[in-house]
Formats: structure tokens, sequence, C-alpha cells
């Protein structure tokens, strides 16, 4: 009982089922996370071929640290373009 009092304003928080949002590319439609990460991961690629050295030089970046630029990317790009 007391699982589910603690679950509960979660459980009351979900949006429910609703339609991914959507957008047509060459005839089929993906969702809009999926460019998000694309988006994300080429910015990534980006800025590692330029500024890979002198960003682990000064910070030591692991593949974490890069997943995570990708992520905060993958983020920005959803909120300016699809928010």
């Amino acid at each position: 009982m007391h699982t589910l009092l603690v679950l509960l304003p979660a459980i009351l928080s979900l949006s429910g089922c609703s339609l991914s949002p959507s957008l047509p590319f060459l005839g089929a439609a993906f969702p809009d996370w999926l460019y998000c990460i694309a988006g994300g991961s080429i910015l990534t690629g980006l800025i590692f071929s330029l500024m890979g050295d002198k960003l682990h030089a000064r910070f030591k970046l692991n593949i974490a640290g890069w997943l995570l630029i990708a992520a905060i990317l993958s983020m920005i790009i959803w909120l300016f373009i699809f928010s």
C-alpha cells in the first residue's frame, strides 16, 4: 500500500497514450526525437572534429562526456525546432 502512495503522483502525472509527433521524410514518417538525436550526433561530431583535442586537454572528456554533449544538443534542438 505504501508503494502505491509513493507512486501515485507519478501515475497521475502521466499524459496517457497519444500519437507521437512525426515528420514525413522520403515517404516514411519518422518520430521527431529521431531527428533530434541525429542532429545532436552530427553537431557533436563537428565539435569533436573542430575542438576535440582542446576539450580533451582541458576537461578530460571520455565517451560519457561526449554522449552527454550529444544529449544536451539533442534537447536544445528539440526546444528550438519542435516546441
